[in-house]
């Protein structure tokens, strides 16, 4: 009893720790005190609080900034916290309440931050839709997920529609934001007509009851080929390990953060949501670009930012004189994510912007597991960090028992960020875990000083430009074309993107195929990133003698 009580208070003053640091508590005027308890009464505990306690404190400062493509927009705390609640009480009026499932497919914009915010405000559960997704795709994930509504951005109605169409018309009404009010039909309404008939005020309570408190379900591909749902609950996620990450990085409430990798993501939206808590402003680009987020960074002063490898290196491969062309000293950090962070790549970073750059190692799954700083880009090469706190870390062989220091082993992690499982899939929920352990797949060791590395991935999954890709989906759909007998695909190194697409395939006999027909025929049902960007014809494929591929005899063939 006295160690948990020991345990309990020693967390408090870490957190207590972090706040301070973190220049997030201020003073409050009993106005603003009052202000914000009655929101807060309406609404489920989480972290989503934080905003509404920006919202009383400093109403006037910008929460937000999107460079899009009709120009600049800002709104302040004041402003976006309005906004929040008339898009809560639309979705309530819509029949969206605790526990209830909207689709969201929409590009980096405003609306994507408000509409994760209003959903946490209702106790609602966020469903990410990847904005480059196929209407088979869509439609699958609408299946799955059963939305009770759906945000989508204008540009992606056509691909929505027909996804519905597909799913028996699943996904409940739609509000569409922007072209102007001209593709609401049917059940679709205008964002700013839905808008402007809510109230700015926090949804009635009692019509938002039920649910465990909201989170989010995020698409990731399996190596089934069939996209799993990673579901998180905001009501059963803890913060030890972005309490921590905080605190060495040193993020602060006058931090201004900008978003460039897509919000549909994991990495992104989170970083977005600790920014936000924190009191930061967050800028956001609808899309990236080398030299325009180079110019984003000296217009607005940023002072932080997320992006995965392949951002980075194009960065770099800028002619000299443009990179010498932009102001970036008040940038004070960076973090990679979301796919191997090259030596070379941290080290011509580095000499450019000076020693800013962190790496962080986690899943969609499995949240933040692990931190390197910029020291240990230059130290230990490779290294993906120490465990942060909260983090028990161990590498497994394929009897479940833990390697020897050194020995590479399947990464397995146990922390209060785990996801709660993947959504009406519990056999890939169990065999992905171990003992409360989670992993997904990735293969790595340890050093004597406690430094991670990671080594490989088990389940063959590709990572190219930050995006996780499973060769299996690509292989199924290859296999469906009536000229082909069989396909395998695999990762091949990139310079740019980290890893890119690359199939091998055997034709039936008397039929020919070019490599972009091959090409076009994925471009045509499979978003653009599963696109194999170099195809091989074989006579046959090289397998074992019980009749597997041999996945590393194709890569020798390069």
């Amino acid at each position: 009893m006295l160690e948990r009580l020991r345990k309990r208070v020693e967390r408090l003053q870490f957190f207590g720790k972090v706040l301070r640091a973190s220049k997030v508590a201020r003073t409050m005027r009993p106005s603003q005190i009052a202000e914000l308890i009655k929101g807060a009464r309406k609404t489920p505990a989480g972290p989503h609080l934080a905003l509404m306690f920006h919202a009383a404190t400093q109403p006037d400062k910008v929460a937000v900034v999107e460079y899009g493509e009709d120009g600049v927009r800002r709104l302040t705390w004041g402003e976006l916290d309005a906004t929040i609640n008339r898009l809560a009480g639309a979705l309530v009026e819509r029949g969206v309440g605790g526990g209830g499932r909207v689709a969201l497919m929409l590009p980096n914009g405003v609306e994507y931050l408000i509409a994760q915010q209003a959903l946490a405000r209702i106790g609602g559960t966020a469903v990410q839709i990847g904005y480059k997704s196929k209407p088979a795709e869509i439609a699958y994930i609408l299946q799955n997920a059963e939305p009770r509504a759906t945000l989508v951005h204008a540009t992606f109605v056509d691909s929505m529609r027909e996804g519905r169409a597909q799913a028996g018309q699943k996904g409940g009404p739609m509000i569409v934001v922007g072209g102007d009010g001209k593709v609401t039909e049917g059940d679709a309404t205008d964002w700013d007509r839905a808008l402007a008939a809510s109230s700015p005020e926090v949804p009635d309570r009692e019509k938002t009851k039920g649910g465990d408190g909201g989170g989010v379900i995020v698409y990731t591909s399996g190596t089934t080929g069939k996209p799993k749902g990673a579901n998180r609950s905001w009501k059963k996620t803890g913060f030890e390990s972005v309490a921590d990450m905080i605190l060495q990085v040193g993020m602060t409430a006058e931090d201004r953060h900008l978003v460039v990798c897509p919000l549909y993501h994991s990495a992104a939206p989170a970083f977005v949501a600790v920014m936000a808590s924190l009191g930061a402003t967050v800028v956001l680009m609808n899309h990236f670009e080398p030299e325009g987020a180079l110019d984003i960074i000296q217009r607005e002063r940023i002072t932080c930012s997320l992006m995965v490898p392949t951002m980075i290196v194009r960065i770099m491969n800028l002619p000299p004189e443009t990179l010498a062309k932009y102001d970036v000293s008040s940038l004070r950090w960076l973090m990679s994510a979301a796919a191997p962070l090259s030596t070379d790549a941290a080290r011509r970073f580095m000499e450019h912007f000076g020693p800013k750059l962190w790496n962080f190692y986690g899943a969609t799954e499995t949240g933040l597991v692990t931190l390197a700083g910029p020291s240990d880009h230059v130290t230990r090469p490779g290294t993906i960090g120490k465990a942060l706190r909260g983090n028990q870390i161990r590498l497994l062989d394929d009897a479940g028992n833990e390697v020897k220091q050194g020995e590479v082993g399947e990464l397995y992690a146990r922390n209060s960020t785990l996801i709660s499982g993947y959504h009406k899939n519990e056999e890939a929920t169990r065999s992905s875990q171990r003992d409360g352990f989670f992993s997904v797949g990735d293969m790595g060791r340890l050093d004597p000083e406690g430094f991670y590395y990671l080594e490989s991935r088990k389940h063959d999954m590709v990572i190219s430009g930050g995006v996780n890709i499973y060769p299996r989906e690509i292989e199924d759909h290859l296999m469906t074309h009536p000229a082909i007998l069989e396909a395998a695909v695999i990762g091949l190194p990139d310079a740019e993107w980290g890893e890119t697409l690359a199939a091998y395939v055997v034709l039936r006999h008397g039929q020919s195929l070019t490599g972009n027909e091959v090409s076009d025929y994925c471009r045509s049902h499979l978003a653009d990133f599963k696109r194999p960007r170099k195809v091989t014809f074989l006579p046959e494929l090289p397998r074992n003698p019980t009749g597997k591929v041999l996945k590393r005899e194709l890569r020798d063939l390069r």
